[in-house]
């Protein structure tokens, strides 16, 4: 598997890690890939907190191969070496050694294909050279249409929601698996590896699928660590093909020797953290320790590219109303399920940027949301979960055709002069403010939804992180709209969660429950947003 670019020059040994045992500060590497960015963060661990450092921040964007919309792998490998030798060097600069060990975290249910690995002269395979078999498909690819529903003749939804807990998205792991043409054809010993198990058989050698984001792939069961014999059998999913399962904070493996020696980074552990960067987000949201204590459920928002809405809880809720619901029970970390929905989120806002660019247009995203706040609201509305979304290409133009006049019996406290009876948005702003005010009532049904379906109290706050927590207007809205507080941060979450997981597992953060939030509290800086309306809140049947 090559690079796109040359791999960064060998680098001087400079000596052995700090001790992780002690209070003394030291470093690691957490590799977060988003699916439109990606960043190696150097975490400084000292004495109670932790120190955020972006080491090397890259683009990742979609490509077109073989008629599928892709990743480029290749790409994305060549700038995690360039990000891992410069967290390196960072870590050196301020005198702390080696890296102590990595992480790697990304968006699910995308995965690659690796055949066996070569036979060396000794005859003993040679860990990480099993070359990658095509490309990793994208998610938001067409060749999963109409899929979910041909499986669901051979296996109920209801069965496989009961089996798993997780909704049918047209684009699970499962559905890709059924409409991917190249199983028939792998050789013995090939490996299916979600995302970030695939760097992490890069960087180690080691074939293992983290549990996190097994659980997002419709094939592992919502009661056991295991994969469903049931149905892998009825999606022809051979079960040799899956990496064996491993949980965060164990160990997966070291960076190997040749790689260490290229990069200069020293041969460091390689610690699976909430792989699926949503657990690694929820973990980072900075909940109280009085939550902890009195086990309440942390409701959140990880927001970015996609807005995913709902509770931490200890045990999932695989019922009927929960799959009609469209929500689905992905596993977290310490044995946690995150009970959610996703939603488009800022997707909606990036692609609509995106068109008005290649238009010609100079767009800058403080000034488009500082003009949707000062545009009359409560004109319009879109259903953000309309699966129109889910393709890019065109997104203003697709909102703009999708957004519906809201009537004045429905928000009676706006006139109805000329501008209401504007049939669609007319400005960018007008489009972001109806885009935003959309997800701010989506967030709301989806919050009450979920504690209806965990027979819990609406919480009296909810904790935003991730990218989007930088938004203050939506923030705003989302108060303004559940009538309840909203925490915003940390913006860096992922990475957090990512950091945090690797400093338990060095012993630098003590067990107990809550340990991880308390160190989040005391890392990072919070905004809050209280409703600015008395207004009992509508929510959604």
């Amino acid at each position: 598997m090559s690079g796109a670019v040359p791999a960064p020059g060998p680098r001087p040994d400079y000596g052995t890690s700090t001790s992780t045992g002690t209070s003394s500060p030291f470093a690691v590497a957490a590799i977060d890939l988003g699916a439109t960015s990606g960043r190696v963060m150097l975490g400084v661990v000292d004495h109670g907190r932790l120190e955020l450092v972006p080491a090397h921040r890259f683009e990742n964007r979609l490509v077109r191969r073989g008629g599928h919309l892709c990743w480029d792998l290749d790409a994305l490998w060549a700038e995690i070496r360039q990000g891992l030798a410069d967290a390196h060097d960072l870590a050196v600069v301020r005198g702390l050694g080696r890296l102590s060990s990595i992480g790697v975290d990304s968006w699910a249910v995308d995965y690659g294909l690796v055949g066996p690995d070569a036979v060396g002269a000794d005859g003993t395979p040679v860990p990480g050279s099993g070359e990658r078999l095509g490309e990793v498909i994208a998610y938001r690819d067409s060749r999963t249409d109409g899929v979910a529903d041909e499986f669901a003749r051979k296996v109920s939804r209801e069965r496989q929601f009961a089996l798993t807990g997780i909704a049918q998205q047209p684009f699970n792991t499962i559905y890709q698996l059924l409409a991917d043409d190249r199983l028939a054809e792998l050789p013995a010993g090939s490996a299916l590896l979600m995302v970030p198990d695939l760097i992490g058989y890069l960087l180690t050698g080691e074939r293992r699928t983290e549990l996190t984001n097994a659980s997002t792939t419709g094939m592992l069961s919502v009661t056991a660590r295991e994969w469903v014999p049931e149905l892998l059998e009825a999606a022809g999913v051979d079960r040799a093909l899956l990496a064996p399962l491993i949980a965060p904070g164990e160990q997966l493996g070291t960076v190997r020797p040749e790689l260490a020696s290229v990069l200069g980074i020293g041969e460091a552990p390689v610690i699976a953290v909430g792989s699926h960067d949503t657990a690694s987000a929820v973990l980072a949201a900075p909940a109280s320790p009085a939550a902890a204590l009195e086990n309440a459920p942390v409701a959140y928002i990880s927001s970015g590219t996609w807005s995913l809405i709902g509770l931490e809880l200890a045990g999932a809720v695989p019922s009927g109303p929960a799959l009609a619901a469209g929500f689905t029970n992905e596993r977290g970390i310490d044995g946690t399920f995150r009970v959610l929905k996703n939603v488009a989120g800022m997707w909606l806002v990036s692609e609509s940027i995106r068109q008005w660019e290649d238009e010609g247009a100079q767009v800058d995203l403080g000034d488009l949301l500082e003009a949707a706040a000062s545009v009359p609201g409560g004109r319009f509305r879109i259903d953000p979960t309309d699966p129109a979304f889910l393709p890019p290409g065109q997104m203003a133009d697709r909102v703009m055709a999708a957004a519906r006049p809201v009537t004045g019996e429905q928000h009676g406290d706006h006139e109805d002069g000329p501008e209401r009876r504007s049939a669609h948005p007319r400005s960018p702003a007008e489009l972001v403010r109806c885009i935003l005010e959309s997800l701010a009532e989506t967030y709301r049904d989806g919050l009450h939804t979920a504690c209806r379906l965990a027979e819990l109290p609406l919480p009296s706050r909810l904790h935003v992180v991730g990218g989007g927590s930088r938004n203050a207007l939506l923030n705003q809205l989302t108060a303004d709209a559940l009538g309840i507080e909203v925490v915003a941060g940390p913006m860096e979450a992922t990475a957090l969660g990512n950091i945090a997981v690797q400093a338990r597992a060095l012993s630098a953060v003590p067990s107990p429950d809550g340990a991880i939030r308390e160190l989040i509290r005391a890392s990072v800086d919070l905004e809050t947003f209280s409703p600015s309306s008395t207004r009992a809140p509508r929510a959604s049947a």
